[in-house]
């Protein structure tokens, strides 16, 4: 069995979602990770809440991938988090370049990009 790109995380007493992205994900990947992101995040008070999104372990992305990541940035915009957190190696320089992008195109404001 295949494993998931993805593993998302609620975290109620630190006020914390943590997400972890691996790999690339298949448009399968894509559908379901927006299920599972909405039951865990349609439970919480976002504005009280960061997501910290691991990113160490994702793929470089491609033109394609950019529009869905742009599309899921909106959704974190809409959900309301307090603060996005995203975090990657100091060696992921053109992720960084392409999260960047990708947070500005979805007007994701309340964001960070770490180094870990």
């Amino acid at each position: 069995m295949p494993t998931v790109p993805y593993h998302i995380q609620s975290r109620p007493a630190e006020k914390k979602i943590d997400m972890r992205i691996t790999g690339t994900f298949t448009p399968e990947d894509y559908q379901n990770f927006i299920r599972d992101y909405h039951k865990i995040t349609s439970s919480i008070d976002a504005s009280a809440f960061t997501l910290e999104v691991d990113c160490r372990e994702m793929n470089l992305l491609r033109v394609h991938e950019i529009e869905k990541l742009k599309s899921a940035f909106v959704g974190y915009q809409e959900t309301g988090f307090e603060k996005v957190v995203f975090i990657i190696s100091e060696s992921q320089t053109i992720m960084r370049i392409q999260l960047a992008s990708a947070a500005r195109e979805a007007g994701l404001i309340e964001h960070e990009i770490v180094t870990r």
